[in-house]
């Protein structure tokens, strides 16, 4: 287990955001795997697209200037309110094909952001992931 109290960014800030995306990243695999249009699928679907709003949002409070994974945050927002009114509101396979890309696309913005920090020594998700 990681001191928290020593780990690189212990900023109480970074750890939540940290350990939402990495939950995140794990139930999102599940969804996206998972049996499309069930109760379970729809249901760990609402976690998951809360937890990128929840690791999107957190990101402001990150850094001193709005920067580059900033404009990635904004994205997956925008991303996440497009699979809503695809699977909600456009009828059909339309709004199908609407939502499954926008879900996806936001699945791997998460990855786009999480690799560089897994990869990154003095960074918490590097620390989370090898200690």
């Amino acid at each position: 287990m990681i001191d928290t109290a020593t780990a690189p960014s212990a900023d109480p800030l970074i750890l939540w955001h940290s350990v939402a995306a990495l939950l995140a990243i794990i139930l999102g695999m599940v969804v996206l795997v998972s049996r499309k249009g069930t109760g379970r699928h729809r249901f760990m679907g609402r976690i998951w697209a809360g937890l990128m709003v929840f690791v999107s949002l957190m990101s402001f409070g990150i850094g001193e200037t709005f920067g580059s994974i900033h404009v990635l945050s904004v994205w997956v927002l925008f991303g996440m309110a497009m699979a809503f009114i695809g699977i909600r509101h456009i009828k059909g396979r339309r709004g199908q094909r609407i939502h499954a890309a926008f879900m996806i696309g936001n699945y791997i913005g998460l990855w786009a952001a999480a690799v560089p920090a897994f990869l990154t020594e003095g960074r918490l998700m590097h620390a989370l992931l090898f200690g």
